[in-house]
């Protein structure tokens, strides 16, 4: 991982980079310090200075940029890795190489094949060419946008960089927060729709290279040609009918291994993020084969806790002989105003929210304990194109069901697109063919564009610049073309076997896993089980320091134009005392763009080029055996062994005229209690009653042991009908 700036001049040919350029580059490159903090250079010429940060990873002794050609014409800055690197060197007889950088290839392929030099190309990366012969700047992202780019036009100039803060700080772009591109991002409004969405950069004018992409700047002219050198293949089902289903396993299996070998690669540490699920266990499982050792590193949440996330990485880690540091991030310890707005102009988006804050903390453990830490392997997006949402959306039971589901979403992606056939329609969906075919195939080819679309918006972002925070490269094993393409490649007719409930990765790696964690179903990061403390959470920071993050918010440029205080600040109350119905991460993401309207206006003042100092105190890591001793690490997730509870706000209970307990949540019957279980009943009328410590209200149940007594206390309070009232201070 490395950061790439720059600024070239536009326009006449007797126009000269000066000593203005230099200076406002070496401000961009103190800015991506945590980017490259192994070494810098700058590169300047008549025309563009061009400045470039390290974070060295492959060849750390000789591989440093930028890449110049051996007639001085073409100057290269790549941020990133270049997996084949080795055949790519292969296929080019003749070539010398000067360093030992997996990337110089990429100049080479330049010099031979010009603009096609990415076709044959694997890896991650984001790259600019300076090619001086005919005086022109290119920017290049690989397939999936993992690495990023961004560039702007301002006042002669064309000013790019790999993050936007780098941008503020070359004083020639205005930074302004673009709230009609936020508000109007299907992703950060939860719109459950198929319509397409462009990448934005969310600073109004700054234009972000899209994945796939070649974009060159004539600088004489300012003219800018766009071409995509990859498609997303065609996820309708097309393929080969007469391919085996086990062939199709056996390939994809194959694929990942040598994905994972190849992002386990390194002159450096590599660690790994297991959160227990399928995906990142898999590259746990097939790392582990690799002959470099690596640390893994779990989250312990009540959530994961509770839905077994945790334990499941416990039992991963010992039957591979991994080393693992579960990380305990309690509840009750949520970001502070200043830690939220340092993680906010971090990441650069209002997508930031609970997900961003646990991975910053699991990488401030892995850097405590490392700091030679430098990689990170990661299991994300496999569930965007192997059928990992089959399940998720609309609770689908069957391949069938899931496909119906986005049958509807097809149709309000129309009926959005199109308000005036709203009308057209009934109780059971439209009446206008015009609306939505019932062809599941292309509805399916749909979800995954726009799943397409949401990894390089949300997933590959954060990632990047979460890990970039802490000086290390995020790895994505599952973004290999390759796979993605062999996924498409399923003829339809196959999609219920091999991709619903990604069944082809469940047969993949169910015999390199320990007994039954392949077959465990998806769960989310923060979803389900334990949300509601998450939900707590989030409202505690918020609310936290007398309001201080909403009510700048809320008195920022952008927060006065577009946000109702009233509106916002009822919301939050509504919340705080109970109702459910506040959508928090809605709230939340309107707060954090109100936020950035500020944090980009002052230029990223606030954020600290060099990262803090880890802390030296002993980590907060759980030493014991999850499943046995999982009451006990979950009250320490709360507030202690004494952990003080009571009935949640909106919580009755009601017997029906057989004598069944009913237990209403906000005015809707939400459980029955047979009267076998009266036990769990009285468990919610004591704590109504009163605040009352679990170990007090365990000792005072009549219930069939303590063990199965506490197992319910925790359920309730991850299920919010206790509440734990400290969580919210």
């Amino acid at each position: 991982m490395c950061g790439l700036a720059g600024i070239a001049i536009l326009g006449s040919t007797d126009s000269r980079s000066t000593d203005r350029e230099v200076d406002a580059v070496g401000a961009m490159l103190d800015a991506l310090n945590r980017r490259g903090p192994d070494g810098r250079a700058l590169v300047r010429d008549r025309s563009a200075v061009m400045g470039f940060t390290r974070l060295a990873l492959v060849a750390p002794k000789d591989g440093d940029q930028p890449f110049v050609s051996a007639d001085g014409q073409i100057v290269l800055m790549v941020n990133g890795e270049v997996y084949n690197h080795r055949e790519l060197e292969a296929s080019l007889p003749g070539i010398r190489l000067r360093t030992k950088s997996d990337c110089e290839i990429l100049l080479h392929l330049y010099e031979r094949k010009g603009k096609d030099f990415l076709d044959d190309v694997c890896g991650m990366f984001a790259l600019v060419i300076h090619d001086r012969r005919r005086d022109e700047i290119i920017f290049a992202r690989d397939r999936f946008g993992i690495k990023p780019m961004y560039h702007a036009v301002s006042d002669g100039r064309l000013v790019f960089s790999s993050e936007l803060k780098a941008l503020s700080r070359s004083s020639r772009v205005e930074m302004k927060f673009d709230w009609d591109a936020a508000l109007h991002n299907r992703q950060l409004a939860a719109e459950p729709s198929l319509a397409r969405n462009r990448l934005d950069s969310f600073v109004a004018g700054v234009h972000a290279t899209p994945a796939a992409t070649i974009e060159t700047i004539n600088l004489r002219s300012g003219t800018v040609k766009s071409r995509r050198y990859w498609e997303l293949p065609d996820f309708s089902g097309s393929g080969d009918s007469s391919a085996l289903d086990r062939d199709f396993v056996a390939e994809y299996r194959s694929l990942v291994a040598a994905s994972v070998a190849d992002c386990a690669t390194a002159d450096a540490d590599v660690g790994l993020l297991l959160s227990g699920g399928l995906d990142s266990a898999a590259v746990a499982a097939l790392a582990a084969r690799q002959d470099k050792k690596f640390t893994a590193y779990s989250a312990v949440t009540p959530g994961t806790l509770m839905n077994g996330d945790a334990s499941a990485a416990q039992r991963i880690a010992a039957g591979l002989g991994v080393d693992l540091r579960l990380v305990a991030l309690p509840a009750r310890r949520h970001a502070t105003a200043a830690e939220w707005l340092q993680l906010l102009a971090a990441t650069e988006t209002p997508f930031c929210g609970p997900e961003q804050w646990f991975k910053h903390n699991l990488y401030i453990e892995a850097k405590r304990t490392n700091p030679a830490l430098k990689a990170m392997l990661l299991g994300q997006a496999a569930d965007e194109f192997n059928g990992g949402y089959s399940t998720a959306i609309a609770n689908a039971d069957d391949w069938p069901m899931f496909e119906q589901a986005l049958y509807s979403m097809s149709q309000n992606t129309r009926l959005l697109s199109d308000g005036r056939l709203s009308g057209w329609s009934s109780g059971e969906g439209s009446y206008l063919r015009s609306v939505a075919e019932d062809q599941g195939s292309r509805h399916y080819a749909d979800f995954v564009r726009t799943k397409y679309e949401d990894i390089q918006q949300y997933n590959n972002w954060h990632e990047d610049r979460i890990a970039a925070m802490h000086g290390v490269e995020a790895r994505v094993p599952f973004l290999d073309h390759r796979i993605v393409e062999l996924l498409a490649h399923i003829p339809r007719e196959r999609h219920a076997e091999l991709l619903y409930d990604k069944a082809i990765a469940r047969q993949a790696f169910h015999d390199v896993l320990p007994p039954g964690l392949a077959d465990r179903p998806k769960i989310s990061f923060y979803r389900g089980v334990g949300e509601v403390l998450v939900r707590q959470q989030t409202l505690a920071m918020l609310t936290s320091e007398r309001r201080t993050l909403l009510e700048r918010a809320l008195d920022s440029a952008g927060g006065k134009e577009h946000l109702k205080p009233d509106a916002v600040m009822s919301a939050v109350d509504r919340a705080v005392g109970g109702d459910r119905g506040v959508d928090i991460d809605l709230l939340t993401r309107l707060v954090n763009m109100a936020l950035l309207d500020d944090i980009v206006a002052s230029g990223f003042a606030e954020y600290q080029l060099d990262p803090p100092p880890y802390p030296a105190e002993e980590p907060a890591l759980v030493k014991r055996d999850l499943t046995e001793s999982r009451h006990s690490v979950f009250l320490s997730l709360l507030d202690g062994p004494s952990t003080p509870v009571q009935t949640a706000p909106g919580v009755e209970l009601a017997r029906s005229g057989d004598g069944v307990t009913l237990v209403i949540v906000d005015g809707a019957v939400e459980y029955t209690v047979e009267d076998e279980e009266q036990w769990i009943v009285e468990l919610l009328r004591r704590a109504a009653a009163d605040t009352i410590s679990v170990p007090d209200l365990v000792d005072g149940c009549a219930g069939p042991d303590r063990g199965t007594v506490e197992q319910q206390v925790d359920e309730l309070i991850a299920g919010g009908l206790l509440t734990c009232p400290e969580v919210l201070r």
